[in-house]
């Protein structure tokens, strides 16, 4: 089917209008669990889902779809940690039992963790702004960074009026359109990568590079996929146990799109300047894959950066709320989280910290897996069966975020 095929655009019109049906009617998506899912979800596919597979590519070739399942499953394996401690070291917290250095530990993870949000918050929306206003040929730093504190001052207006459910409404409009997008995407891309595939072989001329090198920017890809960590400060609206299955939730989601997209769009990426990666390069790429990709992929572009950012405004301030054991509302949180976006935007150049926030991201997963193989180390059943094989990944875990907060890299 050609890219103009009329029948190719109506087929993905199709697809898309059937998973807008699926996302704005179906009984799963009105209830608990599906807006709990929507935090950590958004905060997934808004960090990197068009930006994967070219980065990817650029690293490690044709292996890019074994890249992105190792990243995946190694993702999944730290949401595990984060899941466990839900379920087993936040109770011993919330209650006052914690052992000695637990709560330290914690606190300082979380201190982490929240400037890392900030830095996200303004970095995402910047990132709209500057995508926004190129496409349509405004090249005004100012109007940029007067766009993307509107945008803020809208996101946390909206969290402070309406609290979590209202950031959940505006998360559930981004992500829906996002995934109808990505519908649209995969129907259009499984066609285009079956013809092409019976016809050529993918021949990517992508960056030499040794084998340590590769492994630093594949660390540093790995923080692409962060965000799962949101379900963990939910807890002023949801149970312990419904964070916990939105988060597998959305990692199981999220991983299955990722690893697909990189798979089919590998046909695509070979006709890109893999040494130059831009955003504006990935959507023109689309254009001989059917007509109305470009234009649809642009639309899931600005929806991605905002969803990522009212995930992570969301995170914040939760985070914020449960660090100082209620003293500050999740709302308050909301702004103090602005605040400090709104400061970035204007006074630092985000491109320049933004490595700091991923390393952040590591640091703190780091921290949780050391409370992980504390609480299992003095609370699990001695010589039980899963203590050992929890004790073993989380020992594993440990030294592979170790590695990624001294020797990863920006891939780029």
């Amino acid at each position: 089917m050609a890219p103009s095929s009329p029948m190719l655009n109506a087929l993905l019109l199709a697809s898309c209008a059937a998973a807008a049906l699926l996302l704005f009617r179906s009984r799963m998506t009105k209830g608990d669990l599906w807006h709990a899912t929507l935090t950590p979800l958004s905060s997934i596919i808004g960090s990197g889902f068009l930006i994967m597979a070219p980065l990817l590519a650029s690293i490690v070739g044709p292996m890019a779809p074994v890249a992105i399942l190792g990243i995946v499953l190694l993702a999944y394996a730290i949401g595990h940690v984060i899941r466990f401690n839900i379920m087993h070291v936040e109770p011993r917290l919330a209650d006052g039992r914690p052992h000695m250095g637990t709560r330290e530990i914690e606190h300082l993870g979380n201190i982490v963790l929240v400037v890392a949000y900030v830095i996200a918050v303004a970095f995402y929306l910047s990132l709209l702004s500057s995508f926004l206003l190129g496409y349509l040929g405004v090249n005004d730093p100012d109007l940029e960074r007067g766009l993307t504190t509107a945008m803020i001052v809208f996101i946390v207006c909206v969290g402070y009026l309406k609290g979590l459910g209202g950031l959940e409404r505006l998360e559930n409009i981004s992500v829906s359109i996002q995934l109808c997008v990505i519908a649209s995407l995969v129907t259009g891309l499984a066609i285009y990568a079956g013809g092409f595939l019976t016809e050529r072989d993918i021949r990517l001329d992508f960056p030499q590079r040794d084998a340590f090198t590769q492994f630093q920017m594949l660390a540093g890809a790995l923080l692409v996929v962060q965000g799962f960590e949101t379900s963990r400060f939910l807890g002023d609206k949801y149970s312990r146990e419904i964070r916990v299955a939105s988060m597998r939730n959305a990692q199981i989601i999220s991983g299955i799109i990722y690893v697909v997209s990189v798979v089919l769009l590998m046909p695509v990426v070979q006709g890109m300047d893999l040494n130059h990666i831009q955003l504006s390069q990935i959507i023109d790429a689309m254009a001989p894959v059917a007509l109305i990709l470009p234009l649809t992929l642009m639309i899931a572009a600005l929806a991605s950066q905002f969803s990522a950012a009212v995930a992570d405004m969301a995170g914040g301030g939760g985070l914020l709320r449960e660090n100082s054991r209620g003293l500050l509302s999740a709302r308050v949180g909301y702004v103090s989280v602005a605040a400090g976006a709104i400061f970035l935007v204007w006074a630092v150049d985000l491109l320049e910290i933004v490595a700091l926030a991923s390393r952040a991201f590591a640091a703190y997963y780091f921290l949780q897996t050391l409370l992980a193989l504390i609480h299992s180390y003095r609370h699990s059943p001695k010589r039980s069966g899963p203590r050992r094989v929890n004790e073993c990944l989380f020992i594993a875990l440990a030294l592979i975020l170790a590695y990624i907060i001294v020797f990863s890299i920006p891939a780029k």
